[in-house]
């Protein structure tokens, strides 16, 4: 398998580990309501990351844009569903070029 592919599909596992199997259902509900529990749920997101590819820079850019993200999309409604996931799908082909 090619790098790429193979990093690819690390960081869609990733992704979907740190966004929906980490991710409580308390979380869920509450992380747009409290800034506290928004930063849990990005911290948790991150994990997965570290774990596959090392802290690194890139790691707090996903944090930053995660934290920045889903607070538009869960407190305020600004970003809907479909875009959440292409911006936190673009913020990680930074781990490809």
């Amino acid at each position: 398998m090619s790098y790429v592919v193979e990093t690819v599909l690390q960081l869609i596992g990733c992704h979907l580990i740190g966004d929906y199997v980490l991710q409580s259902e308390f979380l869920a509900t509450t992380k747009g309501k409290n800034y506290y529990h928004l930063f849990v749920h990005c911290f948790l997101y991150c994990i997965p990351f570290c774990f596959v590819f090392g802290f690194s820079a890139h790691i707090v850019s996903i944090f930053v844009v995660h934290l920045v993200v889903d607070n538009l999309k869960a407190r305020y409604g600004s970003i809907g569903y479909t875009e959440d996931q292409i911006i936190h799908y673009l913020v990680l082909i930074q781990f490809i070029l």
